[in-house]
């Protein structure tokens, strides 16, 4: 019976570090999805706040070009939509989409969404989110066709 409790204990323990996360040690990755392919993405600079420690860690990148050149490109259809989903409940988010000719332009998120450009070529994006307990910087390629 003390053996039980003793695992119950530990299962709740163990849920509890999960779903709330209090010891992360870094803002959560975003998922990014197109064309129902993940996307990877390529941390930048952040600062965050947990329940044990604060941390800041910064990466020196030009631009979202620099932050995303060593990742590969997703391929992408002209206009498919790619998803940005980010956990926790970020307070804002900022996307930026830079193009191969160094062009760089603003991107609104509608229910955590946004369509790829239209015109073929490489584009770059740097998301910048803040949650309470900090900010991170995030960068992604997508190559459309």
């Amino acid at each position: 019976m003390k053996r039980g409790l003793v695992l119950v204990v530990l299962l709740i323990l163990v849920v509890c570090i999960i779903v709330f996360e209090p010891f992360r040690g870094a803002p959560p990755n975003p998922e990014v999805k197109a064309n129902g392919k993940d996307v990877p993405t390529v941390q930048g600079s952040y600062c965050w706040d947990s329940l044990l420690r604060s941390q800041c860690g910064d990466k020196v990148y030009r631009d979202g070009l620099d932050m995303a050149k060593e990742q590969k490109p997703v391929n992408v259809s002209s206009g498919s939509i790619v998803r940005v989903e980010l956990s926790g409940n970020p307070e804002q988010v900022k996307l930026t989409q830079w193009h191969e000719q160094k062009k760089k332009s603003r991107v609104v998120l509608k229910d955590d969404q946004f369509n790829a450009p239209t015109e073929p070529g490489l584009y770059a994006y740097e998301l910048n989110s803040r949650w309470k307990q900090g900010d991170g910087q995030f960068g992604f390629l997508l190559k459309v066709q």
